[in-house]
């Protein structure tokens, strides 16, 4: 009787213990498998479309205030350092699109680096499967061919736009305004010189390799119409 008892008792803790084992397995495993859940990586983009989908939900304008900005969500000092002046959500779609080809050529796709996992060299070339910068950049190159010269689609300079001039309805405020619609840029045609005008401008002259100072005297004038 008593070996029977002390025996009862030994396995009764023996099964204790492997229940309590098997208890502290099955939590580990369950928070392993949370922690797994969790930790796994959004999906990368493999399009410009896709990138600027993860980025920014695609919109150019965006300025969360968190100091990266644009479709592609550029911090300023890179957006300097590839040459283009004022910020990147005020410049045209197009020319982000260009500022973006031109960062992954540079610096690869580690630019992005939870979003631009999945693009490549696919994406640098302009592939089938690409979309956006490249697409943008080559449009952008075939309107530039259909230009006529210069001399024969340039208005006369008559004065420097400057922001005196946002409260006068100015022709040439509106030709110019004009044209920098027609190349993408996001600007109303009023004829008034006004803040948006002078944002396009210095867009426009730091990707043209002009002085940034949202200004347009004779040497943006003729490269907006050029």
């Amino acid at each position: 009787m008593s070996d029977a008892r002390t025996s009862g008792r030994q396995w009764s803790a023996g099964t204790r213990i492997r229940a309590r084992a098997l208890m502290v397995a099955l939590v580990l495993a369950a928070a392993v498998g949370v922690t797994l859940a969790v930790s796994q990586p959004a999906e990368a983009a493999t399009t410009w479309a896709g990138l600027r989908q993860c980025e920014s939900g695609g919109d150019y304008t965006t300025n969360t205030g968190n100091n990266y900005f644009g479709a592609y969500q550029f911090s300023a000092s890179t957006w300097r350092s590839l040459g283009y002046g004022g910020l990147p959500h005020e410049a045209a779609p197009a020319v982000q699109d260009q500022a973006a080809l031109r960062l992954a050529q540079r610096s690869g796709f580690g630019q992005w680096p939870v979003c631009g996992r999945g693009m490549g060299a696919n994406q640098l070339a302009g592939g089938t499967s690409s979309s956006g910068a490249v697409q943008a950049s080559r449009s952008a190159q075939r309107a530039v061919l259909t230009v006529s010269p210069v001399a024969s689609t340039t208005p006369h300079f008559t004065r420097t736009l400057t922001a005196a001039l946002a409260r006068q309805d100015r022709a040439d405020v509106r030709a110019w305004q004009t044209r920098m619609s027609q190349l993408g840029y996001p600007i109303a045609v009023d004829g008034h010189f006004g803040p948006r005008s002078a944002a396009a401008a210095r867009s426009f002259q730091g990707s043209h390799g002009l002085a940034v100072d949202g200004i347009v005297g004779p040497a943006t004038w003729h490269a907006t119409f050029g």
